[in-house]
């Protein structure tokens, strides 16, 4: 089976203390569909179809979270799966070195681990980022496929503008409140950050069934968090079963006022 990959990225500025590259993984002869079903909950929410879903502009707008909601619970009871790897920066070493080769050293092995666990081909669209070397994406796809020696196929990895491609503005808002929870717990709650995105996270751990976001997974089908490096981050502050919930209920105007 092929697979479409939409992966975008969060915490790359130095005020973060992890990074995380996060993908969304449809097969590809489910992606009509699945993607008319994220239009059909951006209506469903009143969203603006003209507007980029961005994890940056969750704050006040109540609509965006209740998506968020509905958006993890498509993934769990559809063919599709959220993955992505979280990654502290202090104890990676390379990430002191050069941090964008050590940026696309963790998308290298986040495209193997997909192709690996699928043992499919994947066909990868990922947001496009200003890099000193601009064939990145091209070298992510010749070390991964490398290492794969034919337990999967990464078939291309293109990058792309978001605000052309709906499914990595998915992967954005997951991928962002992936992201902003663990740097909360990695900051001991120092981290500024709005409101309305604490509520955000808390509403995607519950749909997992958890009280926060800042796990990783067991290996799961549906939704994976994937902590590195092992050695000194694997369990921190826990490994948790994913318990999904599908009636975690929607907030209103005055929780996020």
């Amino acid at each position: 089976m092929e697979y479409a990959l939409f992966a975008d990225e969060s915490g790359t500025s130095s005020v973060d203390k992890c990074y995380t590259i996060g993908c969304l993984l449809v097969p590809c002869d489910q992606l009509e569909t699945f993607e008319g079903k994220v239009r059909q909950l951006i209506e469903k929410h009143n969203l603006p179809s003209d507007r980029e879903l961005k994890w940056s502009r969750v704050k006040r707008s109540y609509g965006v979270i209740n998506f968020l909601i509905d958006i993890v619970k498509l993934i769990i009871s559809s063919p599709s799966s959220f993955v992505c790897k979280v990654t502290w920066k202090a104890p990676y070493r390379l990430w002191q070195q050069d941090e964008e080769d050590a940026f696309y050293r963790s998308y290298t092995m986040l495209m193997d681990f997909c192709a690996r666990r699928l043992n499919s081909e994947i066909k990868a669209k990922i947001d496009d980022k200003s890099d000193s070397y601009g064939k990145r994406h091209e070298v992510v796809e010749i070390i991964a496929n490398h290492q794969l020696k034919g337990l999967g196929k990464i078939e291309s990895v293109t990058k792309c503008d978001s605000k052309s491609e709906l499914l990595i503005q998915v992967a954005d808002l997951l991928t962002g409140a992936v992201n902003a929870s663990h740097n909360l717990w990695l900051t001991e709650g120092k981290a500024e950050i709005h409101e309305g995105k604490k509520l955000a996270i808390q509403k995607v751990a519950a749909c997992l069934g958890w009280q926060q976001l800042h796990h990783d997974t067991y290996p799961n089908a549906d939704f994976n968090i994937w902590h590195f490096p092992m050695e000194e981050y694997r369990a921190k502050p826990s490994t948790e079963e994913v318990t999904p919930n599908l009636n975690v209920p929607y907030v209103n105007r005055e929780h996020v006022s």
